[in-house]
């Protein structure tokens, strides 16, 4: 009986949370209201904080959300028969669209981002540990299958990760007045001429040139 009613609850939470993802990414967190999340599941408000109660508890839920199926869709990626070049470039297409998703929960505006960050900072910091790990991961297989030729996989994912997150923040600083489609597509543009920047310093030359 405490199986199934656990199982009725998570189910439930999962309900809230994929209701609540659907909202935020329209109108964006601070423009959604925990009376509108109930309603769009049927549920009482009152009933709806007793699984979270706080709208910000929501959010950190959402997030992990799309943290988990990120991080699960790289995972799968580095599984794929393909050169570890071509899992980097698409590992960074992937992460583009991840920003762009998170983004758009915040609010679509990066002072709006700001204000919900301390909210969910450690999921951030476990994030991009959960990154790096995968990162290293291609990169090693790149070394084992004779494309890279890195000394320190460990080191050239951090700095991956550092450069990325660098140019998001520079364009978002830079480029106030751009929509957050036009940010994201040059922010696209970007990470993949660095990311072809990079191969071409740590690709194999004889394996390059074939």
């Amino acid at each position: 009986m405490k199986s199934e009613t656990s199982e009725i609850s998570n189910e439930r939470t999962q309900q809230i949370v994929l209701a609540a993802q659907k909202r935020m990414l329209q109108y964006g967190f601070s423009k959604v209201t925990m009376d509108e999340i109930a309603e769009d599941i049927g549920m009482k408000k009152a009933s709806l904080y007793y699984y979270f109660p706080t709208k910000e508890d929501i959010f950190r839920s959402v997030i992990q959300n799309e943290h988990q199926e990120f991080i699960g869709s790289i995972s799968l990626l580095i599984e794929r028969p393909m050169p570890a070049s071509e899992k980097l470039r698409l590992y960074v297409r992937q992460r583009v669209q991840h920003s762009g998703m998170l983004f758009a929960l915040s609010g679509a505006g990066q002072q709006q981002w700001i204000s919900v960050r301390p909210t969910i900072g450690d999921l951030f910091t476990e994030f991009t540990e959960q990154n790096c790990s995968l990162v290293v991961r291609i990169l090693e297989e790149g070394n084992r299958s004779g494309e890279f030729s890195i000394e320190s996989p460990a080191d050239i994912a951090g700095m991956i990760l550092n450069i990325l997150q660098g140019l998001r923040l520079r364009l978002f600083k830079e480029h106030t007045s751009y929509s957050s489609q036009e940010i994201y597509k040059e922010l696209e543009n970007q990470d993949i001429m660095f990311v072809e920047t990079l191969l071409s310093g740590i690709q194999n030359r004889t394996v390059a040139g074939r």
